[in-house]
């Protein structure tokens, strides 16, 4: 989705000034602009006009080494804003990115996010792999999302992490028809730009697929990839698995589509094995003719005959439905099918690196008046159903008995009918 800047009001006790988009961003009013953020800053209460529910306050902040100011969302009031929205940031506690210890995440006060990465992207001699050092030209951390939980991000956190941001969890019937490859990476880049693991801008090290075998995005690819070789620095690849095709889950070189520009991926024995106990379910999707995104981490890349090769040291997958939507099972799948068939607006949380303790429902259904958790049961297993249990319990402490969503489909019964729209 793109977002977009809406006009602040800046309020001085019984006095309120209105400053539009545009004074905020073109060239003519760009005096008068930093005039009002400089006389402004540290005595007054600026607040977002976009259309979100919340008091949607914007902090002033001024650039390192320069007389140059900035607004800022407030610490933890993303949600706060609407999606559509520059501002917008995901509620943590709707999903697994809350559950990360303090630090993982941090919002930086320029605007962008620092994340710490289980292995960093600088490959240091006598480093740590994730001690990538503080992220550059930038202040202390205005917030630090989370408090308890994980201690670094995954590389499936960081797919998770990416997909989340850029909106590609949700859905809204106005989305409709305009996700493609192309506005999928366009939005995955965005976000990789406003994101730093240590010193490294994620985009820098983000590579992501393209049709094309030429065209913009092959080569800035390919310029990545050199870079990424001259400064010793490690490569994320996001792509979808090719179609399969016999032998491919045997293949040393990971079979992604749209590798242009893209290094020769070669995998071991070890990787694939790995994946085979990790993302079984995913790689039976694949086989099966369904959509799977890989997240590909390599190792420094080096010259090869015909371009540049690198090593796969960690790959996660994730299935999705055509609308590019992330699903955890063949249930969900057709969950998804059904609500979009419906024109319904909902959301899959995603579940980061969080416990299978934590309580996250497979769907949030967003057009009703109050959000409402959605479950898919997919299992009948005796552990399965003691969570089932307590799951049911919450929601119904939480939401009333029979006022949230469930589908039994385990047992066979067809979808039940969706909550009314409000």
């Amino acid at each position: 989705m793109e977002r977009r800047l809406y006009p602040v009001e800046v309020i001085l006790g019984d006095n309120t000034r209105l400053y539009s988009a545009e004074f905020q961003t073109q060239e003519q009013y760009s005096t008068s602009w930093k005039r009002v953020l400089l006389m402004a800053h540290g005595k007054v209460e600026v607040r977002c006009c976009c259309l979100g529910m919340g008091h949607k306050r914007l902090s002033i902040h001024s650039r390192v080494n320069s007389d140059r100011f900035h607004l800022a969302r407030f610490p933890d009031t993303g949600s706060e804003h609407s999606e559509d929205c520059i501002y917008f940031g995901v509620d943590p506690g709707m999903s697994g990115l809350g559950n990360y210890k303090k630090g993982v995440v941090q919002d930086l006060d320029d605007g962008n996010t620092k994340i710490k990465l289980k292995v960093g992207l600088q490959q240091r001699p006598t480093a740590a792999p994730n001690d990538d050092g503080p992220a550059p030209s930038h202040k202390a951390p205005i917030t630090t999302r989370t408090r308890s939980g994980q201690a670094s991000m995954t590389l499936l956190g960081l797919l998770h992490y990416l997909w989340t941001l850029a909106g590609f969890n949700s859905w809204s019937p106005a989305m409709q028809g305009k996700r493609t490859l192309g506005v999928i990476h366009h939005h995955l880049l965005r976000v990789a730009a406003s994101t730093y693991a240590g010193r490294v801008r994620i985009s820098s090290s983000l590579l992501v697929a393209t049709p094309a075998a030429t065209g913009r995005q092959g080569e800035l690819n390919k310029a990545k990839s050199v870079e990424a070789m001259n400064r010793r620095r490690r490569l994320i690849v996001v792509a979808p698995l090719a179609h399969y095709q016999e032998g491919m889950a045997q293949a040393a070189r990971l079979p992604i589509s749209g590798f242009h520009g893209i290094p020769y991926l070669s995998t071991s024995e070890d990787t694939w094995a790995s994946l085979q106990r990790r993302f079984l379910s995913e790689l039976n999707s694949w086989m099966a003719g369904e959509q799977v995104i890989a997240i590909i981490q390599t190792d420094v890349p080096t010259p090869a005959t015909n371009g540049l090769r690198a090593q796969a040291v960690d790959v996660a997958l994730m299935a999705t439905t055509p609308e590019w939507i992330p699903v955890d099972s063949g249930y969900e799948s057709a969950v998804v099918a059904s609500l979009v068939a419906e024109g319904r607006r909902f959301e899959k949380p995603m579940r980061f690196d969080a416990g299978d303790d934590q309580v996250f429902p497979d769907f949030w259904l967003k057009d009703v008046d109050e959000t409402l958790p959605m479950e898919v049961w997919g299992m009948t297993d005796s552990d399965y159903l003691a969570r089932k249990a307590e799951k049911i319990a919450h929601y119904d402490g939480k939401y009333g008995v029979d006022r949230w969503w469930q589908w039994d489909a385990a047992a066979g019964a067809p979808i039940p009918p969706f909550p009314t729209l409000s």
